[in-house]
């Protein structure tokens, strides 16, 4: 499993199913998870994503292209934005939403 982990690529969400005598897989497999995924379950299913302030997944590529934004949820809109300085254009030529 540790070489499975080890060879997937950057996911939203992982999920471990278990019982009681997996532990210490699952420990063993937890670090090796938490660099592939934003999300870590244990014998369940993520759920689907909502956008919103609570939803937020990290993550590697290509779960997030962006390590300082989250992938999913209200603040998932950082990862398209690309800051712009406008610097003394007038009020009536700046794009209606700044102006």
């Amino acid at each position: 499993m540790q070489a499975i982990a080890r060879a997937l690529e950057g996911q939203l969400t992982c999920t471990i199913h278990m019982d009681g005598g997996d532990a210490a897989d699952a420990r063993s497999l937890l670090p090796i998870l938490e660099r592939k995924a934003g999300r870590i379950l244990a014998n369940g299913f993520p759920t689907g994503v909502e956008v919103c302030d609570t939803m937020v997944h990290g993550g590697p590529y290509p779960a997030s292209t962006n390590f300082g934004a989250t992938s999913v949820g209200t603040m998932s809109i950082r990862r398209f934005l690309r800051p712009v300085c406008y610097q003394n254009i007038p009020a009536d030529v700046l794009p209606v939403d700044i102006a």
